[in-house]
């Protein structure tokens, strides 16, 4: 027998999708109702369904100049890979921390995050959850936090640097994005 897989390679472009992102900033709002502004990448061997892998939802995530993400939290984890832009800072539990362009950053589930844009220029990222695999188990749930993000600060040093001495995001080597 030889694994026969429905997903298939595939490769999604950022000079296509960035375009179409930053579309959807002039024509989606942000916040309660639509929550984030989010594409998804749907791999066109699994019929339809808004996956990118049998256990993996992805997403473009765009955030407009001075946009706050309102916070919310589910139990699926997430990951965030920034590949456009800075200024945009995740508040996860009340801990801002920084997004920069090449940033590899982790929300585990049931944890509150939000996000907040302080500058006057856009931020895209890859935004992925386990949504498919929660999805099998039955366990999933989600909670609205507070219309805005818990602290709207700035800090050189987030909480969590201060604790552990390490940035809780990382740059990713070699990153190239276009």
């Amino acid at each position: 027998m030889v694994p026969s897989p429905k997903a298939v390679p595939y490769v999604w472009r950022w000079n296509d999708l960035y375009p179409l992102a930053a579309r959807a900033g002039d024509l989606v709002p942000v916040g309660r109702g639509g929550e984030r502004r989010a594409i998804a990448l749907a791999n066109p061997g699994l019929a339809g369904t808004p996956y990118a892998t049998p256990t993996l939802w992805a997403a473009i995530q765009y955030l407009g100049a001075h946009e706050t993400a309102p916070e919310h939290r589910h139990s699926q984890n997430a990951f965030r890979f920034v590949v456009e832009g800075e200024g945009v800072w995740t508040v996860v539990n009340g801990d801002p921390v920084a997004m920069r362009r090449g940033d590899f950053l982790l929300t585990p589930g049931w944890n509150f995050h939000g996000h907040h844009n302080d500058t006057d220029q856009p931020m895209a990222w890859i935004d992925g959850l386990d949504i498919p695999f929660v999805h099998y188990a039955d366990a999933g749930f989600f909670e609205f936090g507070t219309e805005r993000v818990t602290d709207e600060a700035t800090p050189d040093v987030s909480r969590s640097e201060r604790l552990w001495a390490t940035r809780a995001s990382v740059p990713f080597p070699g990153c190239r994005t276009r």
